[in-house]
């Protein structure tokens, strides 16, 4: 792999409860009061924002869903039994350089569906597709020291922690993040 993967496909993953699908301009009404969420926010970035900025994340989401080339991608999760959007699920470049090849998410879950799992099943999922369909060695990603259930929901789906730095957020604001990691090995282990 190189320095920049060029493309990260979007397919339809499906879990026993949950469907990750591409994101569709119907679905702003339920990411918008996601990201509206304080409780749910609160070791976001988002946390701050207005509702000019929500409506313009979601702009952006559905733009760079349009672009063959995109460097990310960002699953909708719905529950497949009601067709509920309840959160997101996205995946990219990482942030820090010297994790350079390796691909990073970020996951937001409606508050209403925390401690059910569901966060774990879908991470599995992506994991699968990642590891399994694109041949990706490792995937990393970060949440602020006080977000426990963040941790263990990670931990859960087979992450290690790896180490704790101050890095800017995607706004440029300096934060202590804790850093895990699961590898193509450590993928390869909890598949038995």
């Amino acid at each position: 792999l190189g320095e920049r993967r060029d493309a990260v496909p979007a397919p339809t993953l499906q879990t026993p409860r949950l469907t990750l699908r591409a994101i569709l301009p119907e679905d702003r009404p339920a990411l918008t009061a996601i990201l509206a969420d304080p409780v749910a926010m609160e070791h976001m970035h988002y946390r701050h924002w207005n509702e000019a900025q929500r409506e313009r994340w979601v702009d952006m989401a559905l733009e760079i869903a349009a672009q063959p080339d995109a460097d990310s991608v960002l699953w909708i999760i719905e529950l497949t039994e009601t067709g509920d959007v309840i959160g997101w699920f996205g995946m990219g470049n990482p942030a820090r350089p010297d994790l350079a090849g390796d691909l990073s998410f970020e996951d937001v879950l409606a508050r209403s569906h925390w401690n059910q799992g569901l966060m774990t099943e879908a991470m599995r999922a992506v994991f699968a597709h990642a590891f399994d369909a694109l041949g990706v060695p490792r995937i990393n990603a970060n949440c602020h020291p006080a977000n426990g259930g963040s941790a263990r929901v990670m931990e859960k789906a087979g992450m290690r922690f790896l180490d704790a730095k101050s890095t800017p957020d995607q706004e440029g604001t300096w934060r202590e993040q804790r850093y895990f990691r699961i590898t193509r090995a450590d993928w390869d282990a909890s598949a038995r």
